[in-house]
Parts: C-alpha cells; sequence; structure tokens
C-alpha cells in the first residue's frame, strides 16, 4: 500500500507504542499487576479505508479497530501495544511502505479492559 501523497498536516495525534511490564502483586486475589510501559512515540494521523479495502481486510471488527498512518518506522512491530487518546489498543498490523517519504498504516485493536 504506497502512501507517498497522505498530507503531513494530518499527523496530528500523538501515538506511544510500548508493551505492558509487570508492576507489581495484588496480594488480595494472587494476581500481576501489569502496566504500560511507553518505549516511544510517533505522530499519527487518521486513516480510513475504501470500501473494497474493508472488505479485504478480513478477520477484524470496525467497532474495535482504528486505523492510523505514520512515517515509516520499522520499530512499529505486532509485539508492541499502542496508547491513543487514552485508550490501550494492540498493534493487530503494520502495512508497511520503506520508500522515501514513505507512511504506514497501522492497524490497532482495542485491548479488552482497557479504556
Amino acid at each position: 500500500m504506497t502512501m507517498k501523497n497522505y498530507n503531513l498536516s494530518r499527523l496530528n495525534k500523538r501515538v506511544q507504542f510500548g508493551v505492558e511490564k509487570m508492576s507489581g502483586f495484588n496480594n488480595n486475589t494472587g494476581e500481576n499487576i501489569t502496566k504500560f510501559s511507553p518505549t516511544f512515540s510517533v505522530w499519527c494521523g487518521e486513516y480510513t479505508l475504501t470500501i473494497s479495502n474493508t472488505i479485504s481486510l478480513t478477520g477484524t471488527t470496525a467497532t474495535t479497530n482504528q486505523l492510523i498512518a505514520v512515517r515509516h518506522d520499522d520499530r512499529i512491530t505486532t509485539t508492541l501495544e499502542a496508547i491513543l487518546d487514552g485508550v490501550t489498543y494492540r498493534v493487530a498490523g503494520v502495512s508497511s511502505d520503506s520508500e522515501m517519504n514513505a507512511y504506514d498504516v497501522v492497524t490497532l485493536t482495542k485491548v479488552n479492559g482497557h479504556g
């Protein structure tokens, strides 16, 4: 998916990428307590699919997914989580374009129990 024509001024939100890390232990329930630990942040913009792209995006639900456009960044992988507008997401996919001045489309899936 080539995105050379994405308008730079649309990158008007900040998204944090990172991982869940253990931050403690709940003595009452015996469960580990985890907390989002940000690794890096980038500017992003909202991205909307065409009808044909939506049909080809199988196995996803529009109500739990958010698509964002970011400058190409090899650090963004499906092993990360992201926080956008105070909501925690899992990185479900990255459609990369490694061309000069290119953008990537990142699919974020809402994490249950957060936000």
